[in-house]
């Protein structure tokens, strides 16, 4: 009784904050008082409503969630009224006001009267906390912030989750020569979803065991821009896991030729090795990992139709090794498909690998939004998996499902966006017991307000 009763406090509160922006009045009727060592200040809200259904079918009770992101910020310029230094603060708060869901109710072992799972739990925390110093076209940055690197294949803040996944950084980016820019980082902490340390949610790294990150790219011509990357991460030993961290080395190429006025496509093709860690960090020895990645992928759009044919494959575990190919800082929902059945395995084991084969059709128009409708066929790399000296279950067919995604969004106002979606999940007995052969069904409806 007594958390609900702080609970609705704390929603009341937030709201009673939120309340005056989410009229029409005027920037320019809202006036804040800055200290004389902070310049200009520009406030900024999210309110985001959503609904969430899950049906993991002959397995557990299905999940309705109804949660509420509230995120309240504030650009500062010019602190301590020093040109060029900047800082941003926000707070987010998560909650839920329809609960029936893992990992607010039950537990997520597998036995009868457990709900599904929605990875949206109560949560408040700040979210983003960062200080930056822009010289000429050279910036500093030190502090809690969201990372998007690319299009979030491999880093990325998962801003699909009602709580988004941040990281605390100190890095230098840089784009003096024009269509170059480098950036040069470590990585000192990571918040993900929510603050469950079994998961590795939330992590914390000494200054000499940081995760480093290397991303320089280069925009020759319209139709052709590379992009090299080193994402080199330390392997992480927590609540008695390892976490399966490794280097990893790549380079993407993307592209947009017009082939006529109204009629233009898009390609992306990209290549990655994956290496063991480079600092075994607390542990007695390094996880051995030895793996490729690559994706092709090429969109056609005209007239308002659009649409994408793609391929991704990531290498599995061969004898010895403790994992395949993963991306555990990725954007993962923005992949292999939106009923998340592989975020987990993508992220932290590959053993036998994954291949995904996918095919979107859809049409925009600028007053009726956006449709879509993406189909992905899901097979394993190799039919035996390991982990580290253990080998896994031999599999008897490599076919991993296949899922159906539709979307639907629209800008109701210039503030104000509203989407709809669905995924749908096909599993086959084939599937490694550690993943899951049930179904598993998913609908989404959601407001977005932004001020």
């Amino acid at each position: 009784m007594k958390s609900k009763l702080k609970k609705t406090v704390l929603s009341t509160a937030i709201l009673a904050v939120s309340v005056p922006f989410l009229t029409d009045q005027k920037a320019n009727a809202l006036e804040i008082q800055s200290p004389t060592f902070i310049g200009e200040v520009k406030p900024t809200l999210l309110f985001r409503p959503r609904y969430e259904y899950v049906d993991e079918h002959n397995k557990k009770k299905n999940a309705n969630a109804l949660t509420t992101r509230v995120a309240i910020g504030a650009q500062i310029d010019k602190v301590f009224q020093v040109p060029n230094l900047s800082a941003y603060l926000e707070a987010t708060y998560v909650g839920a006001l329809i609960d029936d869901y893992y990992p607010q109710k039950g537990t997520i072992v597998n036995i009868s009267g457990n709900y599904a799972t929605v990875a949206d739990p109560d949560i408040t925390r700040i979210t983003e906390a960062y200080i930056k110093y822009k010289f000429n076209k050279t910036s500093f940055i030190f502090g809690r912030t969201r990372l998007n690197l690319d299009d979030q294949r491999f880093i990325g803040s998962v801003d699909w989750r009602q709580m988004p996944q941040t990281f605390g950084i100190i890095g230098i980016q840089d784009n003096t020569i024009n269509n170059l820019n480098i950036l040069l980082a470590g990585i000192y902490e990571r918040k993900g979803v929510s603050d469950n340390q079994v998961s590795f949610d939330t992590m914390d790294w000494k200054l000499d065991k940081m995760p480093i990150i290397f991303n320089i790219s280069y925009k020759f011509i319209p139709q052709l821009k590379l992009t090299g990357y080193a994402y080199l991460l330390s392997a992480k030993y927590q609540d008695g896991k390892t976490f399966n961290g490794g280097n990893t080395y790549g380079i993407n190429a993307t592209g947009e030729i017009q082939l006529s006025k109204d009629v233009k496509f898009s390609y992306l093709g990209e290549y990655a090795i994956q290496k063991d860690p480079y600092a075994k960090d607390g542990l007695a020895t390094k996880p051995k990992i030895d793996a490729d990645f690559y994706r092709v992928e090429g969109k056609l759009s005209g007239y308002g139709f659009f649409g994408t044919l793609g391929y991704e494959r990531f290498q599995g575990a061969d004898k010895g090794e403790n994992a395949g190919f993963t991306t555990p800082f990725a954007t993962l929902h923005a992949y292999e498909g939106w009923a998340d059945k592989f975020l987990g395995y993508v992220a932290t084991s590959m053993a036998y690998g994954l291949k995904d084969a996918y095919a979107t059709i859809g049409y925009t128009h600028k007053d009726y939004g956006t449709l879509s409708l993406t189909y992905h066929k899901f097979d394993a790399d190799k039919n035996q998996g390991y982990n580290g000296t253990t080998p896994l279950a031999q599999l008897t067919s490599k076919n991993f499902g296949d899922e159906i995604d539709v979307l639907y969004t629209v800008n109701l106002t210039k503030r104000l966006n509203f989407l709809a979606k669905g995924a749908w999940y096909n599993g086959k007995d084939s599937m490694p017991a550690f993943i899951g052969k049930n179904d598993l069904t998913k609908y989404w409806i959601q407001l977005t307000y932004k001020y």
